[in-house]
């Protein structure tokens, strides 16, 4: 508990701008506008479903859904953080797109929203930060509906994972570890995303695992 107070305390620092200003640096807001932008048709996105970023932050992910995907979406984004609020309040309104996304202040341990409640879950650079990522799993898993999809994009075990980790405190995960955790919710078809190939460097550090719920136990 304690150490989810101090990541929450240190993003609320960190929040409103160097988090954006390192990761646009490094060019990960850059890859994911063309990783959107290549694999939005697997993500069987129709206007009018209801999709949630859970650990939305600064909203790298979230503009990039509603920028390049060629569908009115409106999107739920939920964090803990108030700080990352901020920079994403700010981003939303620079972009004009405040009235497509709706804030929730929450945690991804314990998501305040109905069972298979959303069409789609995505999370990007969160499930690192969770004490135990399976809980985090599961709770996405929990209120995806059948047939529905989930995107998880986290910071892979390597070299450059571990740099990274290193400078912004989360923990780096195995592919094959999240893959487990993402069968034991009912999870199947899991499929690895790479990034584009002028982004090579997040391929080094970054994974991106596309699923799908089942629509019951014979389907798994």
């Amino acid at each position: 508990m304690r150490d989810t107070v101090l990541i929450k305390e240190f993003f609320n620092r960190v929040g409103p701008w160097i988090y954006s200003f390192f990761f646009t640096l490094v060019g990960y807001r850059s890859s994911l506008k063309y990783f959107v932008r290549h694999n939005h048709q697997r993500f069987d996105l129709k206007r009018g479903i209801r999709i949630l970023d859970a650990g939305i932050g600064t909203g790298f992910l979230t503009v990039n859904f509603l920028k390049e995907v060629p569908i009115l979406l409106k999107i739920i984004g939920l964090d803990f953080s108030a700080g990352m609020f901020v920079g994403l309040k700010r981003r939303l309104r620079r972009m004009g797109l405040e009235g497509r996304v709706m804030l929730q202040m929450g945690d991804m341990r314990r998501l305040p929203f109905v069972d298979e409640s959303f069409d789609m879950v995505a999370s990007s650079a969160a499930m690192e930060y969770l004490p135990d990522v399976e809980e985090g799993i599961c709770e996405c898993g929990r209120i995806l509906r059948p047939g529905g999809r989930i995107l998880i994009i986290s910071t892979r075990d390597t070299f450059m994972g571990k740099v990274i980790a290193a400078l912004w405190r989360n923990k780096t995960l195995e592919p094959i570890y999240v893959k487990e955790c993402m069968r034991r919710v009912g999870i199947e078809h899991i499929e690895t995303l790479r990034f584009p190939w002028y982004f090579p460097h997040v391929n080094w550090w970054g994974m991106a695992l596309l699923g799908k719920k089942a629509h019951g136990l014979n389907d798994l």
